[in-house]
């Protein structure tokens, strides 16, 4: 049965369809309450749909979650907004902490051990500012992915938040050093400030 991540699911919009085949095993980590709700609501007749509501990141703890409820929620973060949104996002009215919860947060490598699984058909990640940090919580297991994709900024003076350790270079760079071949790499905005980076095995 093809194993199915998605890191940062929001509502499922992006992997959900997938649900449909019930071949297909989907872990959807999202740690809003709000979306939790709703994707409880969209996925209860799907077993093979399993909602763990918690972060991922590269650590196994507690910690401070921005949410921010405008549009369609998908800025919500570990991270906090830069300052310089305005000048480097104009227009974006939805770049905006609207509630501030905590939340357990969780490594994959241990995941993956505890739920004994030992392929990552297709790896989703979207978690707004930690998309490498999660890959590196998978330590060794990052091995066990077959195809996936991540977000990541382009540049440190655009970044979305300040506290983004990492720019998409870093990421192809950590990728290739796992011999992963990087697919495409597309821009996500009409900025060119953030790009999906495509990868496999």
């Amino acid at each position: 049965m093809p194993i199915i991540f998605d890191v940062g699911a929001n509502d499922g919009k992006t992997l959900l369809s997938l649900a449909d085949d019930p071949n297909n095993i989907i872990y959807a980590f999202e740690p809003t309450p709000f979306l939790i709700e709703k994707l409880k609501k969209q996925t209860a007749n799907f077993p093979n749909y399993h909602i763990i509501e918690k972060a991922v990141s590269n650590y196994n703890g507690k910690a401070k979650f921005n949410i921010s409820g405008n549009a369609d929620w998908g800025c919500s973060s570990l991270c906090n907004f830069n300052t310089n949104l305005n000048e480097k996002w104009p227009g974006r009215t939805d770049f905006k902490v609207t509630d501030t919860i905590f939340v357990d947060v969780i490594r994959l490598d241990k995941f993956v051990e505890e739920n004994n699984i030992s392929c990552i058909d297709h790896f989703h990640c979207d978690v707004q500012g930690q998309d490498l940090e999660v890959l590196m919580g998978l330590s060794s297991k990052i091995s066990i992915i077959k195809y996936g994709v991540i977000e990541m900024p382009t540049s440190h003076d655009s970044k979305l938040y300040k506290n983004q350790k990492y720019i998409h270079i870093d990421a192809i760079n950590y990728l290739k050093s796992y011999n992963f071949n990087i697919l495409k790499v597309e821009s996500n905005d009409c900025f060119d400030h953030e790009v999906n980076i495509y990868f496999s095995s």
